[in-house]
């Protein structure tokens, strides 16, 4: 049975983990939490709430319909399930986050995450080769038995996860940006169900019941970096939000790649045409978004990989061999420009 005091918890995204820990610490009943304020938050964690109408009863009530949510889809092989973060079935990863999430929710397999992880993330407006490239290094990658992650959404991701599961025993994990009893985009029901019938997981960090919004999309992106080791872009123009999982990934010391195939012709020309929007449109954010694109990243220094193999080289050199530069981005003004 899920602790209704974690899952309305989890529900504040305005606090840490550890702030999540010490306000746990306090509360003895679902009736201290339904009483907590704004101010009484503030004292417990020793900082200044600045959600002036949160109130815990509010919070509670939300829990209240996540957790019958939870209820009404938890039997079967691929009901809902839930673990927190100090839970041994909690992803060792994401514990190495700077922001882990207090609990995730999931449908599926944890087995899958105990794999190493390999993310993979792209543009949805994907070009043929681009599309090519991801599904077979997806492919290579989950028949060498690496989980592949990437965020079940259209173009460069759906291909990831098609990749993984079209060879036997392949395992894929699909991080959403929306509470787990459904899933977005929703012509994506029949891929999710598959990832599942594959020994595959879904994930999120959100409530069952909550819907998805932009900068939901942001806040998942660090997800689908954490739980790998190496993420992969295999086509990205500037103001995809693929290069914000590239600066979560750095952000959290871990390794990025390119994929030759996002400097294909095809690739190049949707890379001119967005950046020329970016140029229209002017300000700091698409300044930032310019010099974080694909091609900065390849002349800074980062690694191009033509395919699986390659990467399996890149991943046999020593850890710091390639260093990355990267700029600090507006991660809300960012969200989804794809």
């Amino acid at each position: 049975m899920v602790d209704i005091l974690d899952i309305a918890l989890s529900s504040i995204l305005f606090l840490s983990l550890k702030e999540k820990v010490l306000v746990r610490k306090e509360l003895d009943s679902e009736g201290d939490f339904a009483v907590l304020s704004s101010e009484r938050l503030s004292s417990i964690i020793g900082r200044e709430v600045r959600s002036k109408n949160w109130t815990g009863e509010s919070a509670l009530r939300t829990a209240e319909k996540s957790a019958a949510i939870m209820e009404r889809l938890s039997d079967g092989r691929f009901g809902i399930r839930s673990c927190r973060y100090d839970d041994a079935s909690y992803p060792p990863l994401l514990r190495e986050m700077t922001d882990p999430p207090y609990m995730v929710f999931y449908r599926g397999s944890m087995d899958c995450l105990l794999n190493p992880c390999v993310s993979v993330v792209g543009t949805r407006r994907v070009c043929r080769e681009c599309a090519q490239a991801t599904f077979d290094f997806a492919s290579d990658a989950a028949r060498d038995g690496l989980t592949v992650v990437s965020g079940l959404a259209y173009g460069v991701d759906s291909f990831a996860h098609k990749g993984a599961v079209s060879v036997d025993g392949g395992k894929s994990a699909a991080v959403l940006p929306c509470g787990i009893d459904s899933v977005v985009p929703g012509g994506h029901r029949k891929l999710a169900e598959k990832i599942l019938s594959s020994g595959g997981i879904l994930l999120s960090e959100y409530l069952p019941g909550v819907s998805s919004e932009p900068w939901r999309f942001v806040q998942r992106n660090r997800i689908i970096a954490g739980l790998s080791r190496c993420v992969l872009v295999t086509q990205a123009p500037p103001g995809s939000g693929a290069l914000i999982t590239v600066d979560f990934a750095l952000g959290y010391g871990r390794d990025v790649v390119f994929h030759e195939a996002g400097l294909c012709d095809e690739a190049k020309r949707l890379s001119e045409s967005s950046a020329l929007a970016l140029r229209v449109k002017g300000g700091k954010s698409a300044e930032a978004k310019l010099r974080n694109s694909f091609e900065e990243y390849v002349k800074s220094g980062a690694p191009l990989i033509s395919g699986y193999e390659d990467f399996k080289r890149f991943q046999d050199e020593a850890p710091g061999t390639h260093k990355i530069k990267t700029v600090q981005l507006d991660l809300f003004d960012l969200a989804v420009n794809d």
